[in-house]
């Protein structure tokens, strides 16, 4: 039962990033772009090295994210002070509009996806996801 369990919240995962891709594509970003985006926009003057520790990615893959990023004006990077080495990284002002108007899709969509659950079958869903991701964060260190 666990394992459907899994299988049904992946491919529900799956079907959420697709849906969200139709909205973004109109953007011009893609959702990976769009996660670290919303890290940036939480946190501006964050590092790569930090975004890292955010998100599930590999360097590689955040690298080709920022460098797109970067090159399509959607964020820069500033020196940072202190350390030379050391790139803070910024949304430029068209970024943050994109993230405030994709805040509002969202909403729609997660208010389609939830259609016909309770308030408080959505909660108790949540707590069960929160022991899920505990237990396997515990296993993870475990091994480390």
């Amino acid at each position: 039962m666990v394992k459907e369990m899994c299988y049904k919240l992946n491919k529900s995962s799956m079907l959420y990033k697709r849906i969200m891709a139709k909205h973004l594509e109109s953007m011009n970003i893609t959702y990976a772009q769009l996660m670290v985006l919303r890290v940036i926009d939480s946190e501006p003057g964050v590092t790569a090295k930090e975004i890292l520790m955010k998100m599930d990615t590999d360097k590689a893959t955040l690298s080709g994210i920022i460098s797109r990023l970067e090159r399509d004006n959607y964020i820069y990077r500033v020196k940072n002070k202190k350390d030379g080495r050391v790139r803070n990284i910024f949304l430029s002002q068209g970024s943050k509009d994109i993230c405030r108007r994709v805040n509002v899709l969202e909403e729609e969509c997660i208010h389609n996806l939830v259609n016909g659950i309770s308030e408080e079958d959505t909660k108790h869903f949540l707590r069960v996801l929160d022991m899920f991701i505990l237990n396997q964060e515990a296993r993870i260190n475990e091994q480390n």
